[in-house]
């Protein structure tokens, strides 16, 4: 399986566009508050960020983890 990993993550979850009429008209219907919740994506990613950060920097050099960890963390610019 191939991946593109995504290098920007939190700033395009911060520079994303207000969503169309349509698509708030279509979340209001299923209960959705859309702003709110890309608002919620954002601070989400960022409290990501801080928790891979801790744990990164407590993983010894030598486990194999610290790897994906740096991985994930670089794709959360």
């Amino acid at each position: 399986m191939s991946t593109v990993p995504s290098t920007t993550i939190i700033t395009n979850l911060k520079n994303v566009s207000a969503p169309t009429a349509n698509t708030l008209a279509d979340a209001t219907a299923y209960g959705l508050d859309m702003p709110g919740m890309l608002a919620l994506a954002l601070t989400k990613a960022y409290e990501l960020k801080i928790c891979l950060t801790t744990i990164a920097a407590k993983t010894d050099s030598a486990d194999p983890n610290l790897t994906t960890l740096n991985d994930v963390l670089a794709s959360l610019t």
